[in-house]
């Protein structure tokens, strides 16, 4: 099952910047909490993916993984995740969303705008 994804306008711009910069892209989730996660931004080809990584959805043109879990570890389960950012350093080897500033996702509300 796929997922939907939408980016706010200062993602899709910083989505925009880190292509210009560094080509094709995905985003990679791990175990981790999806009320608010931070996803690793890679150039498309970076990450090895493996038999546990998962095709989720895609968010302006971009690929969203994530690693196979169970849903009492807090993976994805919402139908709808807005990619904004936020304050704070990239997460380990992620491309920044921009200085200072990374990406994160967010359960998206029935009805809200993005």
């Amino acid at each position: 099952m796929a997922i939907e994804f939408v980016a706010t306008k200062d993602a899709q711009d910083a989505i925009a910047r880190a292509k210009a910069e560094h080509g094709e892209l995905m985003f990679h989730l791990t175990a981790g909490r999806c009320q608010s996660r931070c996803p690793l931004c890679l150039p498309a080809n970076e990450l090895r993916l493996g038999g546990r990584d998962m095709l989720i959805g895609e968010v302006e043109g971009v690929p969203v993984f994530e690693m196979e879990s169970t849903l009492s570890d807090g993976s994805c389960t919402a139908a709808s995740y807005i990619l904004d950012l936020e304050a704070g350093m990239a997460i380990g080897f992620s491309i920044a969303a921009s200085p200072g500033r990374r990406f994160v996702l967010r359960p998206r509300r029935q009805g809200a705008e993005n």
